[in-house]
């Protein structure tokens, strides 16, 4: 891997601060998971060092310079540069050239020289389509320059989206386009998207084998673009499940009761989203309403992916192109009864 290279993940955003908080924590587990990968004989505590931000720079907030959005890098840098110009009024009692007392300095080369066995830790970012207080075409740019001034020469961008609808296809595609006509000098690469995966579904199954049910919905957003839930009706029949959709039919009330019809007493549900936030709190009171609807039907809902190891070992594979081989047959899941049966209300 080569250290010329930057990581930017790209999510859909929300007006919820979860998922943008899930999003911080996924960049820290991918950056650390970056570093295995580029020094695979280094001790995991001098690893651990390597998430620390460099002589204590932070952002304004908790979470380090380097894991900042893309949107917070470009705010604080313009800022940065309007003090020292003297065009702000925030600190107009300092003289221009004086560094900001809270806004760090950009990055450069020598901010890596003091890492252990001088592994220079890649630069892995984060930020939003929708609901940020910048488009992302500007927040690639700011973060593109921050690389750019710490020697990076590509930035790989990658959309953590499970669908390949039209943000993944249009959207994001238009404004890297964008963005690339203000940082000519810089190679702006567009990584497949999350969905792509075929990881994913293991990562699925790994999650169904501790709920142990015998009927599973896997509920996913869903997408109006034709033919664009082929692949969600896919992964489910490979996790031999059904498919139910949050935006489209089938719906969940439908699926359900079509399951209850063919006789299912104990039911998973698994929502494919990324991380909590206002549509998980939405299926989650939709599902209690259901399951005091249908007392007989014992439901188990399960949490989504979040911004665990597991998922950013599979970001961190789209980001350098190592994707495995994919199976020629879905590995098969094998389903036991409950311990305890599970009755509605329902259990998390």
């Amino acid at each position: 891997m080569s250290t010329s290279t930057a990581y930017l993940l790209v999510s859909h955003g929300s007006h919820d601060p979860r998922p943008a908080q899930a999003m911080e924590r996924l960049a820290q587990t991918v950056r650390l998971h970056l570093l295995q990968k580029q020094a695979p004989a280094l001790p995991q505590r001098s690893l651990e060092k390597c998430l620390v931000p460099y002589r204590g720079r932070q952002s304004l907030g908790t979470t380090p310079l380097l894991f900042q959005t893309a949107e917070v890098q470009s705010q604080q840098l313009t800022l940065a540069l309007e003090r020292r110009q003297g065009k702000t009024s925030l600190g107009s009692d300092s003289p221009p050239d004086s560094p900001p007392k809270l806004l760090p300095e950009p990055l450069d080369k020598s901010d890596f020289s003091d890492w252990p066995l001088s592994v220079k830790p890649p630069l892995v970012g984060t930020a939003c389509l929708e609901a940020g207080a910048l488009p992302l075409h500007q927040q690639i740019i700011g973060f593109s320059r921050r690389a750019q001034a710490a020697g990076v020469e590509t930035i790989r961008i990658l959309p953590l989206f499970l669908l390949k609808g039209i943000h993944v296809t249009e959207d994001i595609p238009a404004e890297i386009c964008l963005a690339q006509q203000a940082v000519p000098e810089l190679t702006l690469a567009l990584c497949p998207h999350l969905g792509s995966h075929p990881g994913l579904k293991a990562l699925l199954q790994t999650k169904l084998h501790a709920t142990t049910s015998e009927s599973l919905l896997l509920l996913a957003h869903g997408s109006r673009k034709p033919g664009g839930n082929r692949p969600i009706h896919s992964l489910a029949r490979a996790l031999g499940g059904t498919a139910a959709f949050w935006a489209v039919a089938p719906n969940l009330e439908t699926q359900i009761i079509e399951l209850m019809q063919a006789g299912a007493q104990r039911l998973a549900i698994l929502p494919y989203f990324l991380f909590a936030g206002r549509i998980t709190d939405a299926i989650t009171h939709v599902t209690e309403e259901l399951a005091e609807r249908f007392p007989s039907l014992g439901m188990h809902l399960l949490p989504p992916l979040g911004p665990s190891a597991e998922l950013a070992s599979l970001v961190t594979d789209l980001g350098l192109n190592r994707l495995p081989p994919k199976h020629s047959a879905p590995l098969p899941l094998q389903r036991k009864a409950f311990r305890h049966q599970v009755r509605s209300p329902l259990t998390f």
